[in-house]
């Protein structure tokens, strides 16, 4: 019996670079005002696109990019040049916090066909997933990725790009042409099509297994969108606002291949609910302890984001932090009882700073030892913001949160420059942004018990009697 099938072509990463960016610019640069700082904006934006495709290209072995050049090449420009794009935008986001004149520069497109655009994104982002196939996670690199949580290490990601074959990022001897890999696909393509269709019941059973990715890429996606869509309609006071951000990063060529794989989507979207619901300080809590229980690099963010509710609502705020790590220990001891310790140690960082089986600029002739360094200058930046700046509003949660989270891809020791999810969103609601100098703690957030007015005395019908 032939079970009938639909046929999916993914994107293509070079016809999806081309299509984006022509895009982009059209929709987003301001003509008029050609050497206008929205401008300088998009163009870094933009330049995280060559870094990140040089690294895509290695990791399969094309050869589109600099033809002729190893992969292995190819992935150390590709992550110096994310790296440098990183550092450029972490200091852009600091400096915007001494950014005193906002004009308002609104897309060239109305809301409306913004919207139009969005929303047909959007479904081809979803589409995309609900059709792609997860990667296989190997269960001896769980534990050797670096810092986070064993529950999210654990999903397998789905590739959402057209891919010949996958090479192995930290492995040197993985090299080869664009040819050969093309040969070994079409071979491979060609077993899969003459193969017998599985007994009806392993499919049904793998397909049950491949559910959780695909909805948990799904609904992180559809929550980033929404959130910014809703900073900008809630918080900007401005709806066209909210679409046309959403819209920029549903074109950038790293949301559409990125979009299946939950260590990227799923913090952002928990970092942008801190940052969409920041006016109730428990909710933000436990959005951004969860944020950071999962990937341990939004940790950093308490010093700042501390000090926003200090004046109100802190105790709220650590509330929700607390709750948040609680039941992703309470979670992790119930799933992984005869290893609990050390995947707890892995979800707080306690540990030593790792220095082989590293990749990116890490694996790729940057020394380990320099990680060491890199990380306490992080680590005093990110405690500065105790102190720095003294009035923090909302902008400053926005542009300081990007700025801390994009610093941290240089001491990522496991792709480092690729996590754009993580500060990106952040840094194009700054961008855009108008003037938030007003929402401020004791502004914006309720107080926990509001105070009763006051019983308003009446005067007395007669005048007091004179004492005799």
């Amino acid at each position: 019996m032939l079970v009938p099938t639909l046929a999916v072509t993914l994107t293509e990463p070079p016809s999806w670079v081309v299509l984006s960016v022509f895009s982009l610019i059209g929709l987003f640069v301001v003509f008029h005002r050609f050497w206008s700082l929205r401008n300088l904006d998009i163009l870094l934006v933009l330049s995280f696109i060559p870094g990140f495709m040089l690294v895509y290209e290695g990791q399969q072995g094309l050869d589109t990019w600099l033809p002729g050049t190893s992969p292995q090449t190819k992935l150390y420009w590709g992550f110096l040049s994310l790296l440098v794009c990183s550092g450029l935008m972490a200091i852009r986001m600091l400096w915007d916090t001494a950014i005193v004149r906002r004009p308002l520069l609104e897309p060239n497109l109305n809301s409306g066909g913004m919207l139009f655009i969005g929303i047909s994104l959007l479904l081809f982002l979803v589409i995309n997933i609900a059709m792609s196939q997860p990667s296989e996670i190997e269960s001896s690199r769980v534990n050797g990725l670096g810092p986070g949580n064993v529950l999210l290490k654990s999903i397998p990601r789905i590739e959402t790009m057209q891919l010949p074959q996958a090479t192995d990022l930290s492995n040197p001897e993985s090299e080869g042409n664009g040819s050969e890999l093309t040969a070994s696909a079409e071979s491979l393509s060609q077993n899969v099509t003459e193969s017998p269709p599985p007994p009806i019941a392993t499919a049904t059973n793998s397909q049950r297994s491949l559910l959780v990715p695909r909805i948990l890429a799904i609904v992180s996606n559809l929550i980033l969108i929404a959130c910014i869509v809703g900073v900008g309609y809630w918080h900007f006071g401005s709806f066209n606002t909210g679409v046309g951000t959403a819209t920029l990063y549903l074109l950038l060529p790293y949301t559409a291949h990125t979009a299946g794989n939950v260590a990227h989507v799923v913090p952002g979207a928990l970092l942008l609910l801190a940052l969409l619901m920041y006016r109730q300080p428990i909710l933000s809590g436990i959005f951004l302890g969860c944020a950071a229980g999962v990937v341990y690099y939004p940790f950093y963010l308490l010093p700042l984001w501390c000090s926003f509710y200090w004046q109100r609502g802190i105790q709220r705020f650590a509330m929700g932090f607390a709750i948040s790590i609680l039941s992703l220990i309470i979670a992790m001891a119930i799933l992984y009882q005869n290893n609990f310790l050390q995947h707890l140690g892995y979800m707080f960082g306690i540990k030593q700073v790792e220095m082989q089986d590293l990749y990116g600029v890490w694996g790729l002739g940057w020394h380990p030892l320099a990680r060491i360094p890199i990380i306490v200058v992080y680590i005093i930046l990110s405690l500065s913001f105790v102190v720095w700046p003294a009035q923090k509003n909302l902008a400053t949660l926005m542009s300081c949160s990007a700025g801390l989270l994009a610093a941290a891809q240089f001491w990522h020791g496991f792709g480092g420059g690729l996590f754009l999810a993580w500060f990106l969103p952040f840094a194009i609601l700054t961008i855009f942004r108008p003037n938030l100098d007003y929402c401020v703690a004791l502004e914006v957030v309720r107080p926990l018990h509001k105070k009763q007015k006051s019983a308003v005395k009446q005067p007395p019908s007669e005048p007091p009697m004179a004492a005799a």
